[in-house]
């Protein structure tokens, strides 16, 4: 990953610095596509000042929107991915578990193979979530979506219509929000579906 972003806004290095870290953290640091990471993954803010100076807490929304938005461009280029995989915790205890537990979801192989066989499989996120044994989970409290339907309610599974979460999950894009219902704490992942086309495309690369 190679992300350069530049603007004309006059801000000080160390501003700089600050406004990307906070942007960079509820973005491009909640971008898995298989929980992997390069040697070469690089993110960089330049400014040239030109414009003069700028509202702080506007760039910052700006700069923000737009690296989320570049991270859901990324996610959607992974190899061989034709969903674009959004995992959002609500309600946790604290951010860092809230971070902890989103992750969990969007790196798991088998929600991955869930959301590209387009099977609204309940047990692979109670999984997910489950395995974060450091977290904070009630498990009478939990709830959870898949792309807008309610699949699970205060830890039980609901009755849903299989066939139309199963359109749902046909969806480019597929967003899993899971409740906690101990804090207040909310985090988003960014990732994408296990495909036959990464094994593929993966396999192939030449060792050098």
């Amino acid at each position: 990953m190679l992300s350069y972003i530049f603007t004309d806004a006059a801000f000080d290095a160390p501003t700089l610095d600050r406004l990307l870290r906070q942007a960079v953290d509820v973005s491009f640091n909640m971008l898995s596509v298989d929980s992997d990471t390069s040697t070469s993954d690089t993110c960089a803010l330049l400014a040239n000042g030109l414009a003069g100076p700028a509202d702080e807490r506007a760039f910052l929304d700006a700069l923000t929107a737009g690296s989320i938005r570049m991270t859901e461009m990324l996610a959607r280029d992974g190899e061989g991915a034709t969903h674009l995989l959004r995992t959002t915790v609500r309600g946790a205890k604290n951010i860092g578990e809230a971070r902890e537990i989103a992750r969990s979801l969007v790196n798991s192989p088998l929600i991955k193979t869930m959301v590209y066989g387009a099977d609204p499989n309940v047990g692979r996120i109670l999984m997910a979530v489950g395995k974060c044994v450091n977290c904070t989970i009630d498990r009478e409290r939990a709830s959870a979506w898949i792309n807008g339907h309610e699949v699970l309610t205060d830890g039980v599974r609901l009755d849903f219509d299989d066939g139309v979460v199963r359109t749902a999950l046909g969806s480019e894009v597929v967003d899993i929000v899971v409740a906690l219902g101990v804090g207040d704490a909310q985090a988003t992942a960014y990732g994408c579906d296990l495909t036959q086309g990464y094994i593929d495309e993966n396999a192939a690369y030449y060792s050098s």
